[in-house]
C-alpha cells in the first residue's frame, strides 16, 4: 500500500497556478503537465525544469503564450526569490466552455478518499500533486488482499483501476472486487482505450458490474475532476 508524498515546491507551483487561474483550470494545467512530464519532480532543480518546460508548454497550449510568460515570471519569483508579492492576482483568460470542468471549490470540507489499483504509484502521485492533500487522499494498492484492507481502512469514495499501469491482479479478480464494493463507493476505470482497459471492460460486463464509469486518459483530467467533485458534494 502506497500513499504519495510530494515536495513542498510542487505544492507551491500548484498554489501559484491557483492564484492565477480558477482552481479547476489550475488543476487541469498541473495534471496535464505532470502527465506529459511522466513523473512528479523530486528535487528543487527538477521542479524548476518542470516549470520551464512541461508546465510552460501546457499553459501556452491552454491559455496562450502571453499568459505563459506571466505565469513563468510568477513561478520564478516564488521558487527562486521566495517572493509571493502579486502572485495571487487572477489572470483573465479566454476559454471555450468545454475546455474546463465544473466549478470546483477552493476550500473543501474534507478530502475525498480515492483508492487506486495500479502496478505503479505514478498516477496516484500525479493526482495528489495536482489536487493537493486538502482535496484528495490517494492510496495505491496492488493485490487482492491489500485492496480489501484498504477499502476497510481508508473508506474510499472512489476506487479506480489504472489501466495505463495495470495492477498484477487478473481482470476477473478485479471485477469481483469492484462488484463487492459498498454501495456508496464509485468504481472507475482510468484508461478505457488501452488494451487492458478494454479487456477489463469485458470482464466487468461478464461479472455483472454495471455501475462502473470508464474514462479515457486521452480526454484529460476534467471528467475525473467532475467525479471527485460529485463525490465531495454528495
Amino acid at each position: 500500500m502506497f500513499e504519495p508524498t510530494v515536495r513542498e515546491e510542487v505544492h507551491i507551483v500548484r498554489e501559484v497556478l491557483e492564484g492565477a487561474f480558477s482552481p479547476q483550470l489550475a488543476t487541469q494545467v498541473m495534471f496535464e503537465a505532470l502527465q506529459q512530464s511522466g513523473a512528479v519532480p523530486g528535487s528543487t532543480e527538477e521542479v524548476l525544469h518542470f516549470c520551464r518546460t512541461g508546465l510552460a508548454s501546457v499553459v501556452e497550449e491552454m491559455v496562450g503564450a502571453d499568459v505563459r510568460e506571466i505565469v513563468l515570471q510568477r513561478l520564478e519569483q516564488v521558487l527562486v526569490k521566495g517572493d509571493r508579492t502579486g502572485t495571487d492576482i487572477p489572470i483573465e483568460v479566454d476559454l471555450d466552455d468545454d475546455s474546463v470542468t465544473m466549478v470546483m471549490p477552493t476550500v473543501w470540507r474534507q478530502p475525498v478518499s480515492v483508492l487506486v489499483l495500479a502496478g505503479t504509484p505514478h498516477f496516484a502521485t500525479q493526482l495528489h500533486a495536482a489536487l493537493g492533500d486538502g482535496r484528495v487522499h490517494v492510496t495505491t494498492v496492488d493485490g487482492e488482499e491489500d485492496t480489501r484492507r484498504a477499502v476497510f481502512s481508508s473508506a474510499p469514495l472512489i476506487v479506480m483501476v489504472d489501466a495505463t499501469a495495470p495492477p498484477s491482479m487478473d481482470r476477473g479478480t478485479i471485477a469481483t472486487t469492484l462488484r463487492s464494493l459498498p454501495d456508496n463507493v464509485l468504481p472507475v476505470v482510468w484508461g478505457r482505450e488501452t488494451e487492458y482497459g478494454d479487456g477489463l471492460e469485458q470482464a466487468l460486463q461478464a461479472a455483472g458490474v454495471t455501475a462502473t464509469i470508464s474514462l479515457r486518459y486521452g480526454h484529460g483530467i476534467g471528467p475525473l475532476l467532475d467525479l471527485v467533485q460529485a463525490r465531495y458534494t454528495s
